[in-house]
């Protein structure tokens, strides 16, 4: 292990070294004076300066090559078992660099300052941006004004000589030119006791040959081939023939920042967990980088089946399986499904129903990237993707089945698998990669099914981003890959009340309206008269807008008509679908808000006073349409009172 000391503070570096020297008995080498001692030579002295000041970067490079040679040759007889300290000014910014597994930096509120050539040549580099510094490294930053030994100690007694191993397994297939990137990444975390299995799972470029380079470099590596099995056997595999306590599964063209392991596994200790898990990065194909933490909710610990369905179901624990840590002991029992098209959510789906505890730590440290296809149909849907609706609905049921508490948990699974291959069969739709009526059958299925899990469903609110689900069907329905007709409907009952702002034909002209738009099983006209602002409250009160503007507008408007005379409808409204209709009543039947909306907007121009909703009120769902049904048949009883009252 080499570990690198940098800073331009010399002080600090000597500080540093000589704790490590002492404590661990690591062997030092005190690179500054080798490179004062070859600043020295006539090649480098005289002009140096005035040239650095001038930006020979040429001057700088040609010097610094100089003493990189000077350290290779001291770092080739360094032992497995032995740790060397390298003092060294420059190692930001030399090719040793990547040869450290640990860059420690001194830091200061006040840093010394010398006048020599030497420091000049150290505050040019600082300051320089002619190297392209890669912090690729594990970097421990010390303030030195502080307690900085115990930090120092208590992170290399963890990190350095701890014994908890931790297998990480690495599935390869095709991804030669990402292989660097992906092991370089493991191999410079700052926990150092893992074991890293890289499996060749078939490939056919130069994936093996990169693996059996990069074992070269680290005795931790073990490089494993197979034929292709696919992905979820590789895994299966890898926990097979991990020996660590803990395991982690890494995708070989993705990336993880070098305190992952350290971190997850001190949570994993202390809580005791059997998963834990952080946050990722996507890296878009755009460029673009998303935060995924930011999306999360921030439970620490989650524990027993219920909890652990439900916060799988609404993403508080993520469906992937390379953000995590595992208790090895805990999960190897458990398999990854080779049929199944997600095997990741299915994975996690079986953790949670298995009652397998969770503890979340809301960092991103793992980076997600989304390779550029080389063809436009390199990434086009199959028909495997299809298979996730059947897998929904296996999972609805085997998770109501467990009692009706469970029932928002799984629907919310089922309605997640049939978005998941909406998203993606709109994705190659807008692309234009599908054939016309490609994989129509599937998808009006797969639409149908989200509809009618929407419209049988209690509360539509708990569906993750449902205004944009809402949005992606709409355009397939208008763009006439699905048949809007034979999407599934549901007979609703409401209740509609007609306001005396209508008045005389404009009272039978709205009923005609809404007889074209719904069934009216009966119409009811009452005249409430001292009762109006009674009745008026009691119909407010159930979405509490008693105090609210809508309740206050309709109520002075009462005074202004002749009479108190309202119609009472009602009504079977058959509907479709939802539409996300504004913030404060959230999502409605599309059907009901299109047909409130339409009385309000046509009748406002025709009466002498407007208020909203002073016009039509519409009960919007069925728990809105038992009260308001109450509340109906009390008034019409009290007005009817012999009979009184017409139809």
């Amino acid at each position: 292990m080499i570990i690198g000391i940098t800073g331009n503070n010399k002080e600090n570096k000597e500080k540093i070294s000589r704790y490590l020297n002492n404590r661990y008995s690591f062997k030092y080498f005190d690179i500054d004076s080798i490179m004062e001692d070859i600043f020295s030579k006539s090649e480098f002295g005289g002009n140096f300066n005035k040239k650095l000041m001038e930006g020979n970067s040429s001057q700088i490079l040609k010097f610094r090559n100089v003493v990189d040679e000077e350290i290779r040759k001291l770092i080739d007889g360094i032992q497995d078992n032995e740790v060397a300290i390298i003092d060294y000014s420059m190692l930001e910014d030399s090719f040793v660099f990547n040869n450290c597994d640990l860059i420690i930096r001194g830091i200061s509120a006040i840093n010394p300052t010398s006048n020599n050539d030497f420091d000049v040549y150290k505050k040019h580099r600082i300051n320089s941006n002619f190297f392209d510094y890669n912090d690729s490294r594990y970097h421990l930053n010390l303030n030195m004004d502080e307690n900085w030994e115990d930090k120092l100690k208590a992170f290399l007694d963890y990190n350095v000589y701890g014994k908890k191993k931790v297998t990480v397994v690495v599935p390869i297939h095709n991804t030669a030119d990402y292989l660097s990137r992906c092991v370089n990444s493991i191999t410079n975390q700052s926990y150092r006791n893992l074991e890293i299995l890289l499996i060749d799972d078939g490939s056919t470029d130069e994936s093996l040959k990169m693996c059996q380079l990069l074992a070269q470099k680290d005795k931790r590596i073990k490089v494993i081939h197979q034929d292709n099995r696919g992905l979820a056997e590789t895994r299966n595999r890898g926990m097979e023939l991990a020996t660590g306590e803990f395991i982690c599964f890494i995708d070989s063209d993705d990336y993880i920042d070098n305190s992952m392991i350290e971190t997850l596994l001190k949570t994993a200790e202390k809580t005791n967990a059997d998963v834990c898990e952080g946050s990722f990065y996507i890296h878009m194909k755009s460029g673009e980088v998303r935060d995924v933490s930011c999306e999360q909710k921030g439970i620490k610990f989650v524990q027993g089946q219920l909890d652990l369905v439900n916060s799988y179901s609404d993403a508080t624990i993520l469906i992937p399986a390379w953000d995590k840590i595992y208790k090895l002991s805990s999960i190897k029992d458990i398999k990854f499904d080779k049929n199944c098209f997600k095997e990741d959510s299915d994975y996690i789906y079986k953790l949670c129903m298995a009652g397998k505890t969770f503890a979340l730590v809301n960092i991103p440290f793992y980076h997600y990237v989304k390779r550029k296809s080389t063809s436009i149909t390199g990434n086009k849907i199959s028909p495997r993707l299809f298979t996730l609706q059947d897998w929904g609905k296996e999972k609805y049921n085997e998770v109501l089945s467990n009692g009706e508490e469970y029932r928002d948990a799984a629907e919310k699974i089922l309605y997640n698998s049939l978005v998941h291959i909406i998203r993606y069969y709109m994705r190659d739709h807008k692309n234009g990669v599908l054939e016309k009526g490609e994989y129509k059958n599937e998808i009006q299925s797969v639409v149908n099914d989200t509809i009618s899990l929407l419209l049988n469903s209690k509360n539509v609110k708990k569906f993750r981003k449902l205004d944009e689900v809402l949005d992606i069907i709409n355009q397939l329905v208008n763009d006439e890959v699905i048949d809007k007709d034979n999407m599934p409907s549901l007979d609703i009952p409401c209740i509609g009340i007609l306001w005396n702002s209508l008045e005389n034909e404009l009272m039978s002209e709205a009923i005609n309206f809404i007889k074209e738009r719904a069934t009216i099983n009966e119409c009811i006209a009452v005249d409430l008269k001292e009762q109006y602002r009674s009745f008026i409250n009691d119909i407010y009160h159930y979405n509490d807008e008693v105090e609210g503007v809508t309740f206050i507008k309709a109520s002075t408007l009462i005074d202004k008509f002749d009479s108190n005379t309202i119609v009472i409808l009602n009504m079977i409204v058959k509907v479709t679908n939802y539409i996300y209709f504004n913030k404060l009543k959230g999502f409605m039947f599309e059907e009901i808000a299109e047909l409130k909306s339409f009385i309000r907007k046509y009748f406002k121009t025709k009466i002498r006073e407007y208020a909203y909703d002073n016009i039509f009120h519409l009960t919007v769902d069925e728990d809105e349409y038992q009260y308001t049904d109450e509340v109906c048949k009390k008034y019409i009883r009290e007005y009817r009172g012999n009979d009184n009252g017409s139809k």
